[in-house]
């Protein structure tokens, strides 16, 4: 994405918030972002809350259906609750965070 489109799209998310429209920056004015460090901006500020989340909810996920199978032998709650955690947060950890979250 090029400088004119990035100004022009910021315009539109200016006007969608009712926001007076910003002055058009000339190209010398914007410097230039390369994709990898912009990447990298992003994963590091959303990959840590991400992790939480997945562990969080897999570990909900996990204590809730290991205590619906109760009845199966070596299955409790607790086991399956921490097993899920740990595997959400593996997970979460190696992958990227989806976009609701960051």
């Amino acid at each position: 994405m090029d400088d004119e489109e990035l100004a022009k799209l910021m315009r539109e998310i200016d006007a969608m918030d009712g926001k007076a429209p910003a002055p058009a920056p000339s190209a010398a004015s914007v410097p230039a972002v390369t994709g990898s460090s912009e990447v990298a901006r992003q994963e590091s500020g959303g990959k840590g809350r991400w992790v939480v989340v997945a562990a969080v909810g897999g570990g909900v996920i996990g204590f809730v259906l290991g205590s619906v199978l109760w009845f199966v032998p070596g299955v409790s709650g607790i086991s399956t609750g921490i097993g899920a955690a740990l595997g959400g947060a593996l997970v979460a950890l190696f992958g990227r965070p989806p976009r609701w979250l960051e």
